[in-house]
């Protein structure tokens, strides 16, 4: 019984000894494509095998075809900070339906094609300060100066009335 002990004990250790890093990533690599809603191609960058995100720098370009035929790109896809493994167009694709094909040419080539609507977005009204909020701000800094300064001037005449009220010590 102990040489059986003592020998998956030896067997464990071994195996543990000469194991190596989990190669999970790397092959080939899958692309989701979508459009972010206005002029922009998006696409999230995963390993096929283990649906883990690309960490590694991924060369991304589309082309684009609308129906009639017009065409788009190629476009570069660089890296957003919107996440890891997330790439965005470089430029605005036109306004129209369009068939866009997104490649990878590394880590490992790969493709998908997707149908995408280009929409221009409705421009935000930019929050600009209102001219009532500064005479606001420039009305109460005038009040808080003539209060200062009326407390100041009251002080010191305080002051002085006391130093004629109190009888000298000579």
């Amino acid at each position: 019984m102990n040489r059986a002990i003592a020998v998956l004990a030896a067997f464990v250790v071994t195996a543990l000894l000469t194991a190596g890093p989990a190669h999970a990533h790397g092959g080939p690599i899958k692309l989701e494509v979508q459009s972010d809603g206005g002029q922009g191609v998006n696409a999230t960058v995963t390993y096929q095998n283990d649906g883990h995100m690309v960490t590694d720098q991924v060369l991304l370009s589309y082309t684009a075809v609308t129906p009639d035929g017009r065409t788009a790109g190629p476009v570069r896809m660089i890296a957003s900070s919107e996440g890891q493994a997330f790439y965005r167009s470089e430029q605005p694709l036109p306004v129209g339906n369009w068939t866009v094909t997104v490649t990878a040419t590394r880590p490992s080539h790969a493709q998908k094609t997707v149908a995408i609507t280009s929409n221009v977005l409705p421009v935000q009204p930019a929050a600009a300060e209102s001219s009532t909020s500064t005479i606001v701000i420039v009305l109460i800094a005038v009040v808080a100066i003539l209060i200062l300064g009326g407390v100041t001037v009251l002080g010191r005449r305080r002051a002085r009335r006391l130093d004629l009220v109190r009888p000298s010590r000579s």
